[in-house]
């Protein structure tokens, strides 16, 4: 079966302006902290060209790339609870609609009082 995927060009707009933010948010992390890009890619354990992509905020760019500089500059706990399945009112709600309004009885009902 061919991988499925999209280029950077072709990816919803709104995909592409979530990474492009994200790695605007990286790059001010990253100068609030006065670490030079080669710096925090070694941290990060990532090429310097790989952490320019990101600051670049190139979709197609590995999550685990992200994901590794954000542990790098401390900020880890804002990407644990991503995708939450108690935080997924849409999931949540289309499990609901699954689940029978009644619950059937099995065997005979008992007459005796």
């Amino acid at each position: 079966m061919p991988k499925i995927g999209f280029s950077g060009g072709r990816a919803p707009v709104e995909v592409t302006d979530a990474v492009a933010r994200l790695g605007e948010n990286i790059t001010t992390a990253r100068t609030r902290r006065k670490m030079s890009l080669r710096d925090l890619a070694r941290r990060a354990g990532i090429s310097h060209i790989t952490m320019g992509r990101i600051e670049s905020g190139h979709a197609t760019t590995a999550i685990g790339a992200y994901w590794a500089v954000l542990w790098a500059l401390g900020l880890e706990s804002q990407f644990k609870d991503l995708a939450a399945p108690d935080r997924d009112e849409e999931g949540k709600a289309l499990e609901l609609a699954r689940t029978p309004a009644r619950v059937r009885q099995t065997g005979d009902l008992d007459a005796d009082f």
